[in-house]
Formats: C-alpha cells, sequence, structure tokens
C-alpha cells in the first residue's frame, strides 16, 4: 500500500511539472503585453504606406448602398487624413484614430471627420440612405489583417468587409477618374447576355439585382458593387448557371461590359424611354425652374396656406421614392406625405397625368388644410395633363422637361438632383 502511494505522489508531482512547463512555454507574456505588442505591429502597418491606403467600403450590413472609394493616410501622432469619391478631388479632411483592444483589435475613427462620417450621419446629407440613419456606416472597425499588402477590417456595427490595399499614384487624380467613371458607366437597367439567354438586370444605389429562371423557378440576386477606373466590381462574386461574376469591364466604344473573366458575359445597357425613366425616377421641384402658369399656382399656395401656417417645404418632388406609389411627394417642417398620380405613357415621351384623390402620410391633411391642391393643378387635378419630355441626356439625365401640350406656358423643368426648399430656388 505504502508503495502504491509512493508511486501516485511521483505520477502526480511529475504532471504538475509538466503543466507547469507547458503554462511558462506558451505564457510567458502578460495578456495586456501581447495586446500592446499586436497594437503596436498594426499601427507600423497603418502608418507604412507612404502614399496612404486605397479603402474599398460597403456602409451598410446588407451592403444595400453600394460600395464607395475612399483614401486614408494614417501618421505616427494619431491623425489620419481621409479623401472621398463623394467629394472634389481635391478635398481632404484630417481628424484622429485610435487602435486598441476591445474584443480584438480596433480601428476607431474616434473623432468627427467630415468626410469619413458623411456615411454614418444620421441626417442622411447625401440623400441615398434615409433620414435618421443614413448610409448606416461604421467608424470602428475590428482589424482581421493586417500586413502591408493589404488590410482588412470588419465594421462593428454593420459587420461588412472593407478591403485596403496601398494607393498608388495621385489622390485627386485616382479620384476624378472614379468620378468621370460614374458619369460614363451609369445606366438605370442592363440585360445581362450569358450561356445563350438574356437575363433583366436593373440597378439601383450601385447594386444590380439578376432576374431569371432556373428549374421552372424565378429567382433573384442582388450584388453590390463598387465602381473601379475600368468597371464594377462586386462585393462578393455571384454564381448565376454555374457561371461566377466577380467584375465587370467597362468598353466605352461598344457602350458595353464584360465580366472581366469571361468576355462571353456581358453586360449591357437598356436605356428606357423618356417616359419610363420619368415615372421610375425621382424628380425635384425647384420655383424658379416652373413656367409661369405653374409659379402662379404655387405662389398662391406658400403666400395664403403655407407661410400662415408658418412652414416651410423642404423638398418636393415627383416619383416614388418614400411611398413606393407614384406621386407628388413633399416634407414641409418635418411633416411628409404623396399625394398619387395615375399616369399614362404615351410613345416614348408623353405622358398623361391626373391625381387619383388619394395620399399617403399627412398627404391627405395638406390638401385639405394646406392649399396643396394648388401645387398639384399644374401636373393635373380635376382632369388628365398630356405632356411632351424633353431632356438633356437620354443615357443619363440631369433634368427632365414637362411641357403640357395645350398650354406651352405650363412648362416645368425637374432635376434628379435632389432640390432643398424649393421656394428659394
Amino acid at each position: 500500500m505504502k508503495k502504491i502511494y509512493y508511486l501516485f505522489c511521483l505520477v502526480a508531482a511529475v504532471l504538475i511539472t509538466a503543466c507547469t512547463h507547458e503554462e511558462e512555454d506558451l505564457f510567458n507574456d502578460s495578456s495586456a503585453n501581447r495586446a500592446d505588442a499586436t497594437i503596436m505591429a498594426n499601427i507600423e502597418v497603418l502608418t507604412g504606406a507612404s502614399n496612404g491606403w486605397l479603402m474599398e467600403y460597403f456602409p451598410a450590413s446588407s451592403q444595400e448602398y453600394g460600395g464607395y472609394n475612399i483614401l486614408l493616410k494614417f501618421t505616427e501622432d494619431g491623425k489620419v487624413t481621409v479623401s472621398s469619391e463623394l467629394y472634389a478631388p481635391t478635398d481632404a479632411a484630417t481628424s484622429y484614430y485610435a487602435v486598441k483592444q476591445s474584443a480584438g483589435i480596433l480601428l476607431s475613427f474616434d473623432t468627427y471627420n467630415e468626410i469619413f462620417h458623411l456615411f454614418s450621419d444620421p441626417s442622411d446629407p447625401t440623400g441615398i440612405g434615409g433620414s435618421g440613419y443614413g448610409m448606416e456606416g461604421d467608424y470602428d472597425f475590428l482589424i482581421l489583417e493586417a500586413t502591408p499588402e493589404k488590410i482588412l477590417l470588419k465594421g462593428k456595427k454593420a459587420g461588412g468587409v472593407a478591403v485596403l490595399t496601398p494607393m498608388q499614384g495621385s489622390w485627386s487624380e485616382y479620384i476624378s477618374d472614379i468620378q468621370a467613371a460614374n458619369d460614363a458607366m451609369i445606366f438605370s437597367k442592363y440585360e445581362l447576355e450569358m450561356n445563350g439567354q438574356t437575363i433583366p438586370v436593373t440597378i439601383s444605389n450601385r447594386t444590380l439585382t439578376f432576374t431569371y429562371e432556373e428549374n421552372g423557378d424565378t429567382k433573384s440576386q442582388t450584388a453590390s458593387f463598387i465602381l473601379t477606373q475600368t468597371g464594377y466590381k462586386l462585393y462578393e462574386p455571384i454564381v448565376i448557371y454555374e457561371k461566377t461574376l466577380g467584375s465587370f469591364t467597362f468598353d466605352a466604344t461598344n457602350e458595353l461590359f464584360t465580366e472581366t473573366n469571361d468576355n462571353n458575359i456581358k453586360l449591357i445597357p437598356v436605356i428606357p424611354p423618356l417616359n419610363e425613366q420619368f415615372v421610375s425616377g425621382d424628380w425635384f421641384i425647384a420655383y424658379s425652374k416652373l413656367g409661369t402658369y405653374a409659379q402662379t399656382y404655387f405662389s398662391y399656395c406658400k403666400q395664403n396656406y403655407i407661410d400662415a401656417i408658418g412652414e416651410e417645404i423642404v423638398y418636393a418632388f415627383m416619383g416614388s421614392a418614400l411611398y413606393g406609389k407614384f406621386g407628388f411627394n413633399f416634407n414641409s417642417s418635418g411633416y411628409g406625405g404623396l399625394l398619387g398620380y395615375d399616369y399614362e405613357l404615351i410613345g416614348e415621351d408623353k405622358i398623361s397625368l391626373q391625381f387619383n384623390m388619394t395620399g399617403e402620410g399627412d398627404g391627405v391633411w395638406y390638401h385639405n388644410n394646406a392649399g396643396f391642391h394648388y401645387l398639384l393643378n399644374p401636373f393635373g387635378y380635376n382632369s388628365a395633363r398630356i405632356f411632351t419630355l424633353t431632356t438633356d441626356n437620354l443615357i443619363k439625365p440631369s433634368y427632365i422637361i414637362l411641357t403640357e401640350d395645350s398650354n406651352p406656358n405650363n412648362s416645368m423643368t425637374l432635376s434628379a438632383n435632389q432640390i432643398n426648399y424649393p421656394f428659394r430656388n
């Protein structure tokens, strides 16, 4: 019995010694020191790119607003300088950043940066996202990988992955190239040709939606993309008919895209008739761009109703973005609504419009109490009005002019870009 006891003690002593030795080998430094070392290594990578980094950034968790090019230059004194394709090529903003431990190593843009925080601004200054939440971007990112060749970041809130690569060449020239590509390559509708089939493709906020038949079922895939100097790059590849689509290269001569790794797959722009573009877009109103007929009605409504209730129209447009129904959309001192319109497309450049006596949001109240029926009259109220539509660029209209066939004085130029405070413009 004594031998057994001594043997047990010997084995236990060996095991304890072995475990203790292993722990000393594995954890010969404190967790705090290891975290500090990792932080310093990441800062060294961030600041090591002499010309900064090109960031491919998809702000929302579902990538529903597409991707954007951002340029970043980090310095050892904790500052970061930022440029973006949504600003002028020479614009840059400098703020502070931090690299710290927070359930992993975190890169935080922890002081306000006009350019970078645009993507997380809840007031939605771009008009791309929505009021109250904006483009749902991050300003805190987990560092998944950091090497001199590539940095991978994951948004702490949205969870999207951003890729950073060392920036080559002039910042301003690169942004100018991206903006020129945007002007040249943005279309409102496409067809995808592959495997002898044609698939309709729609585009919205830098996302492509592919709708197709497979095994008797209708399928739909949406893919977000970022603009490059030569085409579109998808956030992640998608597979259609056993073909992988990852990026598209634009052929300006033939005005089409080809899949970068398969020239047999083509993304072909489809130019819808102008009246279709009118009812599928959002077209903003400015008082100065109205003809004399419409100005009379707008002035009467403002002077006798809007001013009387102490409000101001923030924006007004014809479209369907807010409620999914086409009509006159507005925001008056924070109160919004829609007054619905029926329409008939005539040929390719004519449209018949008439108020259909419906409303959404606060639309009915403003119609009945704030004289908004006067604002509707030029577009067609008790009876339909027929308009001929003209524009500056059928491929990408910056405005559409509605001219009533029976009354040339009723001519209204509506803008594709958002116009705030229409009575001031």
